[in-house]
């Protein structure tokens, strides 16, 4: 059974990404980033993949495009949107459309963490890897 939490970092900017890093620190975890549509339809074809933290742009319609798009090739996989419109309606659409969650930037961590968390754990169980100090 595997315990590992695997995260695709799709047209993420780079604070965003340390973000994501820092909030799943202590979980056993294979990361990965794309910054281009083809590189993230490849790297899900090629890799077992629980959650796409993709950037949601405008127009918003390529986004909701393109969550249909990867839950159609890879349904397994839980898609959460990070965004800087802060917007209750898109939120709510996302979700409808098959999104696992919707967060605005700036991110908070600790919902961040959950969110990957329970988005991972609804495919298979996470256990935390203790993190010693050097």
């Amino acid at each position: 059974m595997r315990e590992t939490l695997s995260v695709l970092f799709a047209n993420l900017d780079e604070a965003t990404v340390k973000a994501a890093r820092h909030a799943i620190q202590g979980y056993s975890s294979q990361l990965t980033s794309c910054s281009s549509t083809e590189a993230l339809f490849e790297t899900l074809q090629n890799e077992s993949i629980d959650v796409v933290l993709l950037d949601f742009e405008q127009p918003f319609e390529i986004s909701f495009d393109l969550l249909s798009e990867l839950k159609a090739q890879s349904p397994q996989t839980e898609v959460v949107f990070v965004s800087r419109f802060d917007d209750e309606k898109l939120w709510v659409e996302a979700l409808q459309r098959g999104a696992y969650d919707f967060l605005a930037k700036p991110l908070e961590l600790s919902e961040l963490k959950r969110v990957l968390v329970q988005a991972t754990e609804r495919h298979h169980p996470l256990k935390a890897v203790r993190v010693t100090a050097s």
